[in-house]
């Protein structure tokens, strides 16, 4: 069931957000969410969310379903892909009762390297 679904998120290419809070508070009642930069790398990626004070911890996930990196991230949001094989990734933000999930590529993006 694990893999069918991050098969599905992998090629369907989908936005997943959710909130573990049944309640929006006042406060509190912006969606979290995330953008990766760039979406195609062979070395970094930079994570850019909409309340960059904010500690997150990020994961980046492989077809298999294994956990590749795992790490905390406050003001620096760079993460180093450098050691991670060629092909598409999960990357799962967690931020307070928050989670976003997008994908990336790691190789080259061959369109834009002429």
């Amino acid at each position: 069931m694990k893999n069918l679904l991050l098969y599905f998120l992998f090629f369907a290419g989908s936005l997943s957000m959710f909130s573990n809070n049944d309640s929006v508070s006042p406060l509190n009642d912006e969606l979290f969410s995330f953008e990766i930069q760039p979406a195609i790398t062979s070395e970094h990626i930079n994570i850019v969310t909409n309340n960059p004070n904010e500690v997150i911890t990020v994961k980046i996930i492989d077809k298999a379903g294994l956990i590749r990196v795992q790490q905390q991230l406050h003001l620096d949001r760079t993460l180093d892909v450098s050691s991670l094989r060629e092909g598409f990734y999960l990357i799962k933000v967690y931020s307070e009762n928050n989670m976003a999930i997008k994908r990336f590529y790691k190789g080259q993006d061959i369109v834009n390297s002429k």
